[in-house]
């Protein structure tokens, strides 16, 4: 199949990537990046966004990462790749495409003809004449459990909910709408108290790049994944959370970003596992 894979340059969509390399090694494949989800951070950013923001963005672009390519690591399969890495050893195009909707990204679009097209943490709302292209359809993996949280920072509300259990839904985009299309399955994760949120944020790729995955591999044998429709009146829609709930969950004594996320992230990029550090149980939903 042709796939196009539309991600956000962070580290979350860098490590799903990573993870689902194996499975688009059959296919022809192509990646467009989007810089960032939403508004950029300025003066009156919260603390605590603009702490999660140098963490998966900051870090792994301008420093972490560079510092990587130049030190040219072997790709022994035994550690995080690069959106660089990427393209100059899998050979797999990493290409700027913050605005399919426009006429240059709609005809950048057309011109690969992708059979499948796969969002993760995309930072543009595809619209109709996009969504008509791949004969399959369009996916997105949410980082959130739908219909109960659609939107931004899913994670987020859910441990402010106090959840037990977090999650990740695989679902088509059908129309221009946010978070709404049928969903093919739910992959969850056990809240931890001791971890941060980004750790929490992090954990969810494991298991729903494997639902993708799974999922993909269907697709190329010509079998139809399982759709189960929503109800929209169901759950809310959640923006960036304000100041005063970034205030509201450290008084409940969750925390950002912790230090050995960072260790974590460094020693992906060098000589571990993916995701060793993110060892949460989860279960199909």
């Amino acid at each position: 199949m042709r796939i196009l894979v539309c991600l956000n340059r962070d580290l979350a969509s860098n490590l799903a990537l990573n993870r689902l390399l194996p499975t688009l090694a059959e296919h022809t494949v192509l990646v467009g990046l989007s810089e960032r989800v939403g508004s950029a951070g300025g003066q009156h950013e919260p603390r605590e966004r603009a702490e999660l923001r140098s963490a998966e963005q900051v870090l792994p672009n301008e420093l972490l990462d560079p510092l990587i390519e130049r030190a040219n690591l072997p790709d022994d399969g035994s550690r995080r790749l690069t959106f660089a890495e990427i393209e100059r050893h899998r050979g797999i195009e990493v290409a700027s495409l913050s605005d399919p909707n426009s006429a240059a990204g709609l005809e950048r679009v057309a011109a690969f003809a992708p059979d499948l097209l796969l969002t993760i943490r995309y930072g543009a709302i595809l619209k109709r004449p996009v969504i008509s292209i791949p004969r399959l359809g369009v996916l997105n993996l949410h980082s959130g459990i739908l219909p109960s949280y659609r939107g931004v920072l899913a994670t987020f509300r859910a441990l402010m909910d106090g959840a037990e259990q977090i999650g990740s839904t695989l679902h088509y985009i059908q129309d221009s709408t946010i978070d709404t299309g049928d969903i093919i399955g739910i992959r969850t994760v056990t809240v931890r108290r001791d971890r941060s949120l980004l750790w929490h944020i992090l954990a969810l790729y494991p298991p729903g790049i494997a639902l993708v995955s799974e999922t993909i591999e269907g697709l190329a044998r010509g079998r139809s994944p399982p759709r189960a429709a929503q109800t929209r009146c169901e759950g809310a829609y959640y923006s960036y959370p304000a100041a005063e709930d970034w205030a509201e969950f450290t008084r409940r004594g969750w925390r950002v970003v912790d230090a050995s996320d960072i260790l974590g992230m460094v020693a992906t990029s060098v000589r571990t596992s993916l995701f060793e550090s993110h060892g949460a149980s989860s279960e199909a939903r």
